[in-house]
């Protein structure tokens, strides 16, 4: 399985990206994402490739 790296980690915000999307996360919860097909989304949920990234970061 492919890695993610965290870019950002400050004290209540983290940025955790991989090849395709990155997300940004909220004292864990994930209120932000972008992908490198789509471009932004306000709902990480709705794209395949921050859905792939979400749950490499949460397994």
């Amino acid at each position: 399985m492919q890695q993610f790296r965290i870019s950002f980690d400050g004290a209540f915000y983290k940025i955790v990206e991989d090849e395709d999307a990155a997300i940004l996360l909220f004292e864990g919860i994930p209120i932000s994402a972008a992908c490198i097909e789509h471009g932004s989304h306000k709902d990480p949920h709705e794209c395949p490739h921050t859905e792939k990234l979400l749950k490499k970061i949460f397994s």
